[in-house]
């Protein structure tokens, strides 16, 4: 039975879990710090950021004997500092999706180790960066020492429009040990004026046109959000963040 943790009291979620669990953490406050201690079973999660001002989000923890799936949707136009540790063991794999609107101040850092033998971790990162944000992300993946036949993905895009100050993605791998695969991949890019000016023939207005692209380039289908608790009245707030970013 999919669960939903809102309108938290205090600054921090301790998850300790030892059975399959299907996961939506929608963060209000300004700082907030979630703990994971995974073991035995199939978990999923939707972390939705609504908080309405400068969000400090802390994660770190431990996956063991656990097939773990973590999305992340920021679409607010405040102040974002976003730090990621989580150490995956023996037989168990993390799967993490973020997507990230940058409009303001955003600084996230994933650290993620793959700390045994057999074990894998894959990331995947959407950014679209609009005019004068400040956005800096970066992606570190260690392989251990002992961790062998483990692997570690990543794989970013950022789309830039306008003018950011910085639209900055460093992918980082340290590799301690032979017989593992891993790799990492990043494009990043603008919006081709004739694909804007090929939708503004067609009657889109600027604005309009935006929409239709971040929507396309961001937002997962209905399907996805049906899979969590309030999934879809989330997707109804994400696509009124779309809007009222389009909308400046």
């Amino acid at each position: 039975m999919p669960r939903i943790f809102d309108n938290i009291n205090g600054n921090s979620l301790d998850l300790s879990l030892d059975k399959s669990d299907v996961i939506t953490i929608v963060i209000t406050n300004s700082n907030f710090n979630i703990h994971y201690e995974l073991s035995d079973g199939d978990y999923k999660f939707l972390i939705f950021n609504n908080s309405d001002s400068e969000l400090s989000l802390n994660e770190e923890g431990t996956i063991r004997n656990s097939n773990v799936e973590i999305n992340y949707f920021d679409l607010n136009d405040a102040k974002l500092i976003h730090k990621n540790n989580i150490e995956v063991y023996y037989g168990s794999n993390l799967t993490i999706n973020s997507t990230y609107l940058g409009t303001n101040t955003k600084n996230i850092e994933f650290n993620l180790f793959n700390k045994e033998r057999d074990s894998a971790i894959s990331i995947s990162n959407n950014v679209v960066c609009l005019n004068d944000a400040d956005f800096s992300l970066t992606v570190s993946g260690k392989i251990e020492k002992g961790s062998k036949r483990s692997k570690c993905f990543q794989k970013s895009r950022c789309l830039t429009f306008e003018n950011p100050k910085k639209a900055k993605i460093l992918p980082v791998l340290l590799i301690d040990e032979n017989d593992v695969e891993a790799s990492h991949s990043l494009s990043s890019g603008t919006i081709d004026e004739n694909v804007l000016f090929y939708m503004n023939s067609r009657g889109l207005s600027k604005n309009d046109a935006l929409k239709l692209l971040l929507v396309s380039y961001l937002m997962p289908n209905e399907e996805f959000y049906s899979a969590f608790e309030d999934g879809l009245k989330i997707k109804k707030i994400a696509d009124r963040k779309v809007e009222k970013i389009c909308m400046m």
